[in-house]
């Protein structure tokens, strides 16, 4: 069992709610390349973009048609949202004119030319020992599921002004525990997000032997005992503190079971400092099904409602217990694979929940109001959740499969003609536009900006930026990639 650190109460006795909303925030998402008939793509990941050996921001995954976008931590997920939007029109303007990008966490489907080309073409040889493991482990099926990311940290002046007011004597050791504390947290809540927030009701294909194709359609198979998940015994537990959790971790690596901390599919991950691998720098949040009904992914509404949810989390003092946090496990699947239509099993829990969250709310003005409109909308009405609201649309998988062609087909068309307008509504209009676009395409990050100015770093070279430039003069060390 956890320490109770009574963040809640520090919280509460030195007024520090108006520090909570500060941090840093990130996206990640996975999506895939496919042609106009909804099938795999077959064209090469872009050579016009940086090398993904260290591109920070274009990456690709299991497959080479599974792009992976992952934005600079910002001020607010929000803005992360916004620079993940970037991202896309990056990706989008740099594939195949009979390219789509596929809107679903759950693989198109797969033929057997499909599936020979995917276990056969992979051109990150610096990774394949990884990719043979998973392959020969889990399948290719399995593999290129596709989700959403969160990443989360709380800014360092809040975590010392509550190790300040706390009797703790160690600050890396209370920073440990407060994200373990908010991790353990998620990891009792997951089934509200898989509710809030589940989209995989079908699986297209009948290849994944981990997966099975249900007769009745699901809330969230990515997510249940089927979905993206390490075996049995090989899962990690959040029931002790940080030290055990990552002894877990050594020790299935030692044991051969696991390849490395990589291949951690649990709902949270912990993300070390680079130059300090026993200090936590931020949570990697891992139970988001791709939203199909947002171009991004997901809403600002939905970040909205989760920013609220993990403040509510770290306020959140009650204990748990070992037995709770497995009876919420349990609890998390069974939601996972109850019909998208169906009440949810515990609702008078999350009908609490709302009622707490909203009382916390009030510290922050109108900043979640529309967070808290959506939570009352999806746990009063079963049919407004996005996986209900898919199967509306599409009833088997025949149909989802032919609406998510339709629908990945629609966004293509709406970016070529509206390409120009979507760049200055990303970018803006300035002079200085082009230049975040193109430090994007080549790999540079783009730490900040605003009209006037953008800071851009590769490795440790930062520049500031007040006009147009060539990047290659400015960075010469990108022609070494």
């Amino acid at each position: 069992m956890g320490a109770n650190l009574n963040l809640g109460k520090l919280v509460e006795e030195n007024n520090l709610y108006a520090e909570l909303l500060n941090g840093k925030f990130g996206i990640e998402l996975e999506t895939h390349r496919v042609t106009r008939k909804g099938r795999l793509s077959r064209a090469s990941h872009s050579t016009k973009l940086g090398s993904r050996r260290i591109h920070p921001y274009l990456q690709t995954d299991y497959s080479e048609t599974q792009a992976e976008l992952v934005t600079e931590a910002v001020g607010s997920f929000e803005e992360a949202r916004d620079r993940l939007l970037q991202l896309q029109w990056v990706l989008r303007s740099h594939m195949e004119d009979d390219e789509a990008v596929w809107p679903l966490s759950m693989p198109p489907e797969l033929k057997k030319d499909d599936l020979q080309w995917l276990d056969e073409t992979f051109e990150r040889t610096w990774v394949q020992d990884y990719r043979d493991w998973l392959q020969h482990k889990y399948g290719s099926t399995h593999e290129i599921m596709t989700g959403l990311h969160l990443n989360y940290s709380l800014s360092d002046e809040f975590l010392q002004h509550l190790f300040d007011a706390s009797d703790r004597t160690n600050f890396k050791a209370f920073k440990n525990d407060v994200y373990f504390h908010i991790a353990r947290q998620i990891v009792a809540h997951r089934w509200l997000f898989n509710y809030l927030f589940g989209a995989t009701p079908f699986n297209l294909n009948d290849s994944d032997s981990r997966t099975p194709q249900f007769t009745k359609p699901v809330r969230s198979l990515r997510t249940s005992e089927y979905g993206f998940v390490n075996d049995k015994g090989e899962e990690l537990t959040y029931d002790s503190d940080y030290a055990n959790h990552q002894q877990q971790i050594e020790q299935l690596v030692s044991q051969g079971k696991l390849f490395s901390e990589h291949e951690i599919y649990g709902p949270v991950r912990f993300k070390r400092k680079i130059d300090d691998e026993s200090e936590i720098e931020y949570l990697e949040i891992r139970i988001l099904d791709t939203d199909p009904f947002d171009i991004a992914g997901i809403s600002e509404n939905d970040l909205n409602l989760i920013h609220l949810l993990l403040i509510y989390f770290l306020v959140k003092d009650d204990e748990l217990t070992e037995s709770a946090l497995q009876h919420n496990e349990d609890l998390s699947n069974r939601i996972s694979l109850q019909q998208p239509t169906e009440t949810l099993i515990n609702k008078q829990d999350a009908l609490a929940i709302m009622q707490d969250i909203s009382q916390l709310a009030d510290h922050f003005g109108m900043r979640f109001n529309d967070g808290l409109s959506l939570i009352t909308d999806r746990v009063l009405t079963p049919s407004k959740t996005p996986a209900a609201k898919m199967i509306a649309v599409a009833s088997d998988t025949t149909e989802m499969q032919l609406w998510a062609t339709k629908l990945g087909n629609e966004r293509t068309d709406y970016f070529k003609t509206h390409e120009k307008e979507l760049f200055e509504t990303y970018f803006g209009k300035g002079p200085l536009a082009q230049v975040i676009r193109d430090a994007i395409v080549a790999g540079v990050r783009v730490r900040q900006y605003d009209s006037n100015r953008v800071l851009l770093q590769f490795d440790n070279h930062a520049e500031v930026v007040t006009e147009p430039t060539d990047l290659n003069e400015l960075f010469p060390e990108l022609d070494i990639y």
